[in-house]
C-alpha cells in the first residue's frame, strides 16, 4: 500500500509538471477510435496550392488560344516582321501567281494557282502568313491582302486584255478592282488572325492531350511481379 501511494504521488507530480511546462502527456497522444480528425490550420490559398491542377480540356484550349491585339506594339514590330520568311513567301506567291498566268494563260495548273494565290481574297498567302507569323498576324494579313489587290489590278488592266479576243470595258475593269478592294483587306485581317488562333489552339490542345495521356499512364496499376 505504501508503495502504491508513492507511485500515485509520483505520477501526480509528473502530470503537474507537464501541465505547467506545456509538454504533451504520453497518454494524451492516444486518441479514442472513431474520433474526428483534427482541423487543418492551413489557409485556403495553401490548401488550393496542394490540390493538383486540372488537366487542360479542348474547351480551355479553345478559349486560351485567343490573344487580344496589341496594336501599338505590333506596329512597332513591323520593321522586322516584314522581313520574316512567312511574309516574304506570301508575297512571292502573290507575285508568282500573276506571273504564272501571264506566261501560261491556257494552262490548267497555272489557272488554279492564280485562283488560289491572287484572286481576292488570296486565301493561301493570307493563311500562310497568319499561321507562321510570330505576332501581329492580322497586320501582316492586311498588308498581304493590299499587295494582292495591287497585283490583281495589274492583272486586270495589263494582263487580262491580252488574254482575250474581246475587249474589256473600262467600267468592268473598275468594277473588278473595286470588288477586290472591298473584299481583300478585311478578309486578310480576319483570315490571318483566324490562322494564328488555329495554330495556338493546336499547340494547346496537343499539350493537353499529352498531359492527359501521361495522367492515364500514371493512373494505370503497375503489374506486380510474382514472388519466387
Amino acid at each position: 500500500m505504501a508503495r502504491a501511494k508513492h507511485t500515485d504521488r509520483a505520477d501526480a507530480r509528473r502530470r503537474w509538471r507537464q501541465s505547467q511546462s506545456g509538454e504533451p502527456d504520453g497518454s494524451a497522444a492516444l486518441e479514442p477510435e472513431g474520433a474526428p480528425p483534427p482541423r487543418s490550420t492551413a489557409s485556403p490559398a495553401q490548401r488550393s496550392a496542394s490540390v493538383p491542377a486540372q488537366r487542360p480540356s479542348i474547351m480551355a484550349a479553345f478559349r486560351n488560344a485567343y490573344r487580344p491585339a496589341q496594336i501599338r506594339e505590333d506596329i512597332g514590330a513591323l520593321p522586322w516582321l516584314i522581313r520574316s520568311r512567312a511574309f516574304l513567301i506570301s508575297l512571292a506567291l502573290v507575285v508568282g501567281g500573276v506571273a504564272a498566268v501571264a506566261v501560261a494563260p491556257n494552262n490548267t495548273i497555272t489557272n488554279l494557282f492564280f485562283q488560289a494565290m491572287v484572286v481576292p481574297p488570296a486565301m493561301a498567302p493570307i493563311f500562310i502568313v497568319g499561321f507562321f507569323a510570330t505576332r501581329a498576324s492580322y497586320l501582316l494579313g492586311f498588308i498581304v491582302a493590299v499587295v494582292d489587290v495591287i497585283a490583281y489590278s495589274v492583272f486586270v488592266y495589263a494582263v487580262a486584255p491580252g488574254l482575250t479576243t474581246e475587249p474589256i470595258e473600262p467600267a468592268q475593269q473598275q468594277q473588278l478592282v473595286l470588288s477586290a478592294l472591298s473584299v481583300g483587306p478585311l478578309s486578310g485581317i480576319f483570315f490571318a488572325a483566324a490562322a494564328a488562333w488555329y495554330r495556338r489552339f493546336l499547340t494547346l490542345s496537343n499539350a493537353g492531350a499529352a498531359q492527359r495521356a501521361r495522367a492515364r499512364q500514371q493512373q494505370k496499376p503497375r503489374p506486380t511481379r510474382p514472388s519466387r
